[in-house]
């Protein structure tokens, strides 16, 4: 048998073994092979994807991309925008929120199902709302997180800076310095917008996307004095003094709110449990010091 007529059979073997080895590994759990260090450090919608879902996720997982062809677009933007404002936390995307609305769905559909049967209209609503707004609120909640963390860190971050450019380093130097050597989601956002230049991006169109990837009105005004400095020539280092004064004044102003806020429900707290019990420790020591005896009074009532 010559080489000729016997590479066709070869090649036809090695594709052989080569589709049932790809149908094995297509079969075989992902996380297969990887050690827990590395498991660890996989976010959390990566590990997700490493070590499979259950029943109610692949579901989920399966209806997820014909659910998103029938929102309309101005609702996929808008969620878009929710999860870059969040910092896409644990890798979050927009395909993860409509599997979360669809898993919770999948749990509460034979609830629904016992309430519209029972004629319980309001627990059937409950839970046709709620399948949305568990996952929305809980992104809703590390919006808020996030930027109460940019608000916080933004002055410390600008001191730090205005020393590091008054000391004469570069302005992108010295941002490169402080957010490496600072902690926390403002120097992540820092270090992704200069990555961005560094690989090619125009320096506008990346502090313009860092201001987009969050709502906080203190960041806001740092990337426009930056910009403003950056083509202007306008003194950098006032600024960024002059914002970090009025991020700490708005700072100690939302304090206060929280603190008027507060004290309501404190009172609310000590009205409903404190004074009562008070009231009725002091109205059981008023009769049982008057000396009454009850057994005779209550026993006037036989008759």
């Amino acid at each position: 048998m010559t080489p000729t007529i016997m590479l066709p059979g070869l090649a036809l073997a090695v594709a052989a073994l080569l589709a049932a080895h790809g149908y094995r590994l297509l079969r075989a759990d992902p996380a297969e092979g990887l050690g827990l260090e590395e498991l660890m450090v996989l976010r959390r919608e990566q590990r997700r994807e490493a070590r499979g879902e259950g029943p109610l996720g692949r579901l989920a997982t399966r209806l997820a991309p014909t659910v998103r062809r029938r929102i309309p677009q101005r609702v996929l933007t808008w969620l878009q925008t929710q999860v870059d404002l969040a910092g896409r936390p644990d890798g979050l995307t927009v395909d993860g929120v409509i599997r979360g609305i669809l898993v919770w769905a999948l749990l509460l559909s034979p609830a629904a199902l016992i309430f519209l049967s029972t004629g319980n209209l309001v627990g059937f609503i409950f839970c046709i709302i709620a399948a949305p707004i568990l996952p929305l609120a809980r992104l809703d909640r590390q919006r808020r997180l996030r930027r109460e963390a940019l608000d916080r860190d933004l002055p410390d971050f600008l001191d730090i800076l205005a020393v590091t450019v008054t000391a004469g380093v570069g302005f992108r130097a010295a941002l490169m310095r402080v957010s490496e050597r600072f902690e926390g989601v403002l120097a992540t956002e820092m270090q992704l917008a200069l990555s961005q230049v560094q690989h090619g991006a125009s320096l506008r169109g990346a502090f313009e996307q860092l201001r987009d990837r969050s709502d906080s009105e203190a960041l806001a005004e740092f990337v426009t004095a930056f910009l403003q400095s950056d083509e202007l020539g306008a003194p950098l280092v006032e600024a960024l003094n002059q914002i970090a004064l009025d991020q700490r004044r708005e700072a100690a102003q939302r304090l206060r709110r929280k603190a008027a806020r507060v004290a309501p429900r404190v009172t609310l707290v000590t009205s409903l449990v404190l004074v009562p019990g008070t009231l009725i420790v002091l109205l059981v020591g008023l009769i049982l010091g008057s000396g009454i005896d009850f057994g005779s009074i209550f026993g006037g009532f036989k008759g």
